[in-house]
């Protein structure tokens, strides 16, 4: 019997969250890959996928199959949080290595080409667009698309997250019109997914930020609002991505000259960040941007203070 639980490393890794403890999480994720590797090994199953396998060469027996595929599924479960940890914590070394080896696990069990295999290089692609990538980045978009095109997917979620992200990508190259129209798109996907309001949210402030950049600042400020107004209602004010929608309130609020609540948003931009991820680089975009506004106040002693703490995190 092939001893490990998904649903239960599922449920201990949401409590590892909730404590906002990145250390332990940490641990408990590399501990959790070594267990299913070891009890692969202790059953004789360490490696090899019976998809892989051909009627003629496979002499693996019903109950060797059967606990193959268990292996191979508790594997790819525990590498993709463990990559998107990582990716969560700015620590991208770690994260890209274990897409890797996430993606040669899937590709080894015969999953190319299946949604599960379109999410993984989303999501891979993702952390390559932190790493300014972008190339690299919208070629996995691609390679994802064309996947779930041809399925002929209805996977609304997929669609949804393939558009954010891309659109991600033309933000950061600063083609607004290109990510609002992604934007856009993500968020129709988005709305047809039930109990789905932290990514309507996250949908609506990148969207914001988007037609801010493109002077339309009527459509930018009712999105942001209607996302913090989510934001707010969900997960006691600790969801992850509030913080990205907090900074981007904070960003139009200093570009209107209002710089004292600018330092307040961007202030609690960071310590959100902090809680969840740690000292991450977007931990340290906030503090920079407290900085500034800050220094637009003439409190030049705390802007100095969050100007360190940027410097610390990047470091």
């Amino acid at each position: 019997m092939f001893d490990f639980n998904i649903q239960a490393f599922y449920d201990a890794l949401d409590q590892h969250y909730t404590a906002c403890d990145n250390a332990a999480t940490e641990a408990f994720l590399k501990a959790q890959l070594e267990r299913v590797d070891e009890l692969g090994i202790l059953l004789g199953v360490g490696g090899g996928c019976p998809a892989c396998r051909t009627e003629e060469d496979d002499q693996l027996t019903e109950q060797e199959r059967k606990l193959l595929i268990q292996r191979s599924e508790a594997r790819i479960a525990v590498l993709n949080e463990t990559a998107c940890f990582y990716r969560g914590i700015s620590r991208f070394k770690p994260c890209i290595e274990a897409f890797e080896a996430l993606m040669a696990e899937m590709e080894f069990c015969g999953l190319n080409g299946t949604e599960q295999y379109a999410l993984a290089v989303i999501n891979m692609a993702g952390a390559y667009r932190l790493l300014c990538e972008f190339d690299r980045a919208l070629e996995l978009f691609d390679l994802a698309q064309g996947i779930l095109d041809q399925l002929g997917s209805s996977n609304d979620y997929g669609y949804a997250s393939l558009y954010n992200n891309r659109g991600l990508v033309y933000q950061d190259q600063r083609e607004w019109p290109k990510a609002a129209e992604h934007f856009e798109k993500a968020l129709e996907y988005t709305r047809r997914v039930d109990d789905n309001e932290a990514e309507i949210a996250t949908a609506l402030s990148n969207i914001a930020l988007a037609y801010h950049r493109m002077g339309n600042t009527d459509k930018a400020r009712t999105a942001i609002e209607e996302s913090l107004a989510i934001f707010e209602k969900i997960d006691d004010g600790k969801n992850p991505h509030y913080a990205g929608a907090l900074n981007t309130y904070a960003t139009f609020l200093y570009l209107a000259g209002d710089y004292a609540r600018s330092a307040e948003y961007f202030r609690l931009a960071a310590e959100i960040t902090k809680l969840i991820f740690g000292e991450n680089w977007d931990y340290a975009a906030c503090c920079r941007n407290c900085s500034m506004a800050l220094s637009q106040l003439g409190d030049h002693e705390n802007a100095r203070l969050f100007a360190v703490m940027a410097e610390v995190a990047m470091s």
